[in-house]
């Protein structure tokens, strides 16, 4: 192998760069190194790399593995987009989705106004029996419940988060939450009152009174609006209302 050695290369006006026409080969541990530029039109291929100060993308930019990506402009995820901890913070602007899905953890807006163009569902519980038998009502699960089975007797519906966690938990002072519970009453059930957490609330019924019979036949609707008011177990506006539909 043959060796050149030299201080500087220029072409051969002595005005310019040189043109390396097979390319050039950096052997392990050696750098390119230089206060100036380097300037390509075609494609770098690098196995990793480290940049000191900013980086400037003209055109687009496809990568993966990266830590931070902080973008003026629009960042497009053309393969959808994953958070695996932390969440999406959205600190200004409008966040327009074609589409949410929330499997686990919920979805929470601290502050601003939210605005639906389309339908909204809402998930019902459906229970294969009967309230008197089964009187949890475990909002984690949803607030519109159904009990298919025809009633007995009276029941007190229990309404807590879930079977671990305390619906008061999940409620700060002024939160508020409507629960609707589906019912056939069958001419022998009906709720003339209801607990939270286990507690023992007072309602204020619409039209003044609890039931104190049951409807003969068709479904029950008994809704109950709850204002959490305070720090304690009975610190709730319970705003109850019962409708027969036969």
């Amino acid at each position: 192998m043959s060796e050149i050695r030299v201080n500087k290369v220029i072409n051969a006006a002595g005005t310019g760069s040189v043109e390396l026409t097979q390319g050039a080969t950096l052997p392990s541990g050696k750098t390119l190194s230089g206060a100036g530029d380097l300037n390509l039109t075609g494609i770098v291929t690098a196995a990793s790399g480290s940049f000191t100060g900013s980086v400037s993308i003209g055109g687009t930019i496809t990568y993966d593995d990266v830590t931070n990506i902080d973008s003026v402009g629009i960042v497009t995820a053309g393969k959808g987009f994953r958070a695996t901890t932390g969440g999406i913070i959205v600190t200004a602007g409008i966040s327009t989705l074609s589409g949410v899905e929330v499997p686990a953890g919920g979805l929470t807006i601290t502050a601003g106004e939210s605005y639906f163009g389309g339908g909204l569902s809402e998930k019902a519980t459906i229970v294969a029996n009967k309230l008197s038998a089964a009187a949890n009502i475990d909002v984690s699960t949803g607030n519109v419940w159904y009990f298919s089975t025809n009633e007995t007797t009276t029941g007190t519906p229990n309404l807590r988060w879930d079977g671990s966690t305390t619906l008061a938990s999940k409620l700060a002072t002024g939160d508020s939450v409507s629960v609707s519970i589906i019912s056939k009453p069958n001419g022998a059930g009906y709720y003339a009152q209801m607990t939270i957490d286990g507690v023992a609330q007072t309602e204020e019924w619409n039209g003044g009174s609890a039931p104190a019979s049951a409807n003969a036949g068709g479904y029950d609707i008994t809704t109950y609006q709850i204002l959490k008011t305070g720090s304690g177990t009975t610190d709730y506006i319970v705003l109850a209302n019962v409708s027969n539909f036969a």
